[in-house]
């Protein structure tokens, strides 16, 4: 499954690979701009950080289903969300740091919560708390084939990045390994909003199932 999020990121990277550059890089500089604002109240920080990388996944996102993408998506979450985007995201990293804490187990929950951001920026019917718990229910049968999804890519790193010293021929592969760093957190995040996607179409395919098998009748 992983290697059809790969296809599905990389054809959607291909198409807009300027403007997705641009934003993603936009988004840093403003994460990055807030977190030095608000060093002597790191809450704060984090949780408008966060509403801003909720609003990338927002860009992820409406790029797989071919929209258009602008800076408008970035700051989705200020618009009527704010307390419930930032309460979540800074819910989501409350106890991500606290798994993280535990061995193996901390690996396995960061998955778990890999969706809460999605969830925060794309259902305003779910609440703070509960994304985090939909997050949870929404990842089951995913979490291996994530996992699975970064270990490969971090490998072809790792693999192009050893190339990059043969003789010669190297300086090849370090021109690779500079686009590759440019758009590596675009392609993460991209294949990332994926699986999100998928999970929602299962979620609504069993819904749809679900109202579609008749209620029993004890009278009849």
């Amino acid at each position: 499954m992983f290697i059809n999020a790969y296809k599905k990121a990389l054809a959607v990277l291909m198409k807009k690979p300027v403007m997705l550059w641009g934003l993603s890089l936009l988004s840093s500089i403003i994460t990055g701009a807030i977190s030095m604002a608000f060093g002597i109240l790191p809450v704060v920080g984090i949780a408008v950080a966060g509403v801003i990388s909720c609003g990338m996944c927002k860009v992820y996102i409406d790029g797989l289903f071919g929209k258009k993408v602008n800076s408008d998506q970035l700051f989705a979450g200020f618009t009527g969300n704010f307390m419930r985007v930032a309460g979540g995201y800074l819910w989501y990293t409350l106890w991500t740091f606290i798994w993280c804490l535990v061995p193996v187990a901390g690996i396995i929950k960061a998955y778990s919560y890999r969706f809460t951001p999605y969830i925060l920026i794309t259902r305003p019917d779910v609440t703070a708390t509960q994304a985090l718990r939909l997050s949870m229910q929404m990842t089951k049968g995913k979490k291996g084939q994530m996992f699975l999804a970064d270990l490969c890519f971090g490998v072809a790193i790792g693999i192009l990045a050893a190339l990059c010293a043969i003789p010669v021929i190297g300086i090849i592969f370090v021109i690779v390994m500079i686009a590759v760093a440019l758009f590596s957190g675009i392609f993460v995040g991209l294949y990332g909003a994926t699986f999100y996607v998928e999970a929602c179409r299962e979620e609504k395919k069993a819904a749809a199932q679900q109202a579609q098998i008749p209620s029993e009748n004890p009278q009849a």
